[in-house]
């Protein structure tokens, strides 16, 4: 009793004090009890505002990532230290977020040592505004060793908690590019994964194994002085799977998409503001690109105009300098995207405008892209999607079907060896038209499909036909998905190929052989 009356005398005092002692005297005796208590405290405190400065506008991003850091950690044995969570969820993000509530603690360690996050919320006085804070906490005599790169780890965290969160958007352009946003977008939620995707193991993990090493690249294309960006060339007949490994491809990234339509674009200015909108962490996709625009026709266009400007003037004694402008005024005349101009976007000075961003085009007849547009540097990585090969095909009855073998399993791979190889959407439409009945209709279903095929081959006019497209992919391998690298020059010595006449000469034995050891069966 006797120390509680101690202390109710000393309080008293302070009060007397305080009411009597000038205001400024007071601040710097605070001032001074502060510092004395910093001397003694084995911990070191630094504060991370939720603005910068004192007018409130500017947001403070350590802030932001602190707040996204304790939320990645909301799983683990840290969370269970602190005792009050506020929950949210917005619109945007497809999880429930939380915050620490006011004034409390959540601990965390880091290289061995223990470091605590406090969430301060104060009330502005006369007003109804809160002033957000948080503090951290750390071992005063490792101090300089911590706190860099503690706050590095907390900022990489906090991003990719963000990437991996957020709701990821589908872009496409909407021709009015000189406003202020050129994109309009919904959410996108394709549910294509790699683990649903309808391609041969080793090509599943090859591109895996190429877009990790691209997304976690940004020191070593920094270092090589390279614009960290990527380029993917898909090319195959239509119903290959090509706009699904699309989408596969920016759900294992988490990245957003931007569909962008050539057409609606009208000139080059227009297409650099369009890029310069889209976001980091995204794939531009170029769907079709021999058919969106006459892009070789530029070439054509540049030596026509070239020929008539020197006969111009050889036969013209006045000959008007403006003539000299020659091909690119031409083209630019009339208003449209050109060659130079998506050159210009995939590989020149435009493209750096952004990191982390994957360019993706697609064709069905990869010989009518100009070669220019796809070399190395521009286009890295050519991926031929052909028809599927049994893995693919396995891969395809158990997401439609649920079965892992099956009787005749065996009579669909020989039905492949034998020239009956189907696209991943015409399988996928058989086995959904039957996925209410049983798995065995379903497979005869197939192999019926695949045995039309064969026997459609036998055709002169399906050889002619067939000798254009697949004179393009590896017609000796089974499945025709192919992952490489490298420029047109290399087209020809990819797998499967053979150069020149004697590989349509192959080509059209190996199918009349077909057809015979087919009709000999037939007839037995």
């Amino acid at each position: 009793m006797e120390i509680l009356s101690q202390l109710w005398s000393l309080l008293g005092l302070l009060t007397v004090l305080q009411n009597i002692l000038p205001t400024q005297l007071l601040s710097l005796l605070h001032s001074l009890y502060e510092s004395l208590q910093d001397l003694i405290s084995p911990y070191s405190y630094f504060d991370i505002p939720e603005f910068n400065g004192y007018c409130g506008v500017d947001v403070n991003d350590l802030y932001r990532h602190v707040n996204l850091y304790l939320n990645s950690v909301n799983s683990s044995a840290t969370a269970s230290t602190c005792r009050r969570f506020s929950l949210s969820r917005s619109k945007s993000s497809n999880c429930i977020s939380f915050t620490i509530a006011p004034n409390h603690t959540i601990h965390d360690s880091f290289n061995g040592h223990s470091l605590s996050w406090t969430h301060h919320v104060d009330t502005v006085q006369d007003s109804l505004e809160e002033k957000r804070s948080f503090s951290l906490k750390l071992p005063k005599r490792h101090q300089h060793m911590l706190l860099s790169p503690y706050l590095h780890h907390v900022t990489s965290r906090a991003e990719e908690f963000e990437r991996v969160s957020r709701e990821r958007r589908l872009f496409t352009n909407n021709g009015n590019a000189s406003y202020e946003s050129g994109w309009v977008s919904v959410p996108f939620r394709h549910p294509s994964t790699f683990e649903t995707l309808a391609l041969e193991p080793q090509l599943k993990k090859q591109m895996m194994e190429d877009l990790k090493a691209f997304a976690s690249g940004r020191e070593f294309y920094h270092r090589v002085g390279r614009a960290w960006k990527r380029g993917y060339l898909l090319y195959g007949p239509p119903g290959s799977g090509k706009s699904s490994l699309i989408a596969a491809m920016a759900n294992y990234l988490c990245y957003d998409v931007y569909d962008l339509e050539l057409t609606k674009v009208t000139d080059n200015s227009e297409l650099r503001a369009l890029l310069i909108q889209t976001s980091n962490r995204s794939i531009i996709v170029i769907e079709d690109i021999d058919c969106s625009l006459d892009l070789t026709a530029d070439r054509m266009l540049k030596g026509t105009t070239a020929t008539a400007t020197r006969r111009k003037r050889s036969s013209s004694s006045g000959y008007n300098k403006d003539l000299g402008a020659g091909n690119d005024q031409l083209l630019e005349e009339n208003g449209r995207v050109t060659l130079s101009g998506l050159l210009n976007f995939t590989d020149g000075l435009w493209s750096c405008c952004g990191e982390e961003r994957i360019i993706v085009f697609t064709t069905n007849h990869r010989e009518n892209v100009d070669p220019a547009l796809v070399r190395c540097g521009r286009m890295d990585v050519h991926v031929s999607l052909g028809t599927c090969g049994m893995h693919a095909f396995k891969s395809l009855a158990m997401n439609y079907l649920g079965i892992e073998w099956h009787s005749l399993f065996d009579v669909v791979e020989s039905c492949i060896r034998s020239g009956g190889a189907l696209t991943p959407a015409q399988i996928g439409e058989i086995l959904l038209r039957n996925r209410g009945n049983n798995a065995d209709l379903a497979m005869k279903d197939v192999v019926s499909a695949m045995q039309a095929r064969i026997l459609s081959s036998g055709g002169t006019e399906h050889l002619n036909t067939s000798i254009e497209y697949e004179d393009t992919v590896a017609l000796t391998r089974s499945p025709q998905s192919v992952l490489t690298v490298g420029s047109p020059e290399n087209w020809d010595s990819s797998p499967g190929k053979i150069n020149g006449k004697k590989r349509k000469a192959k080509f059209l034995v190996r199918l009349r052989s077909l057809t015979k050891s087919d009709s000999g069966r037939r007839g037995v």
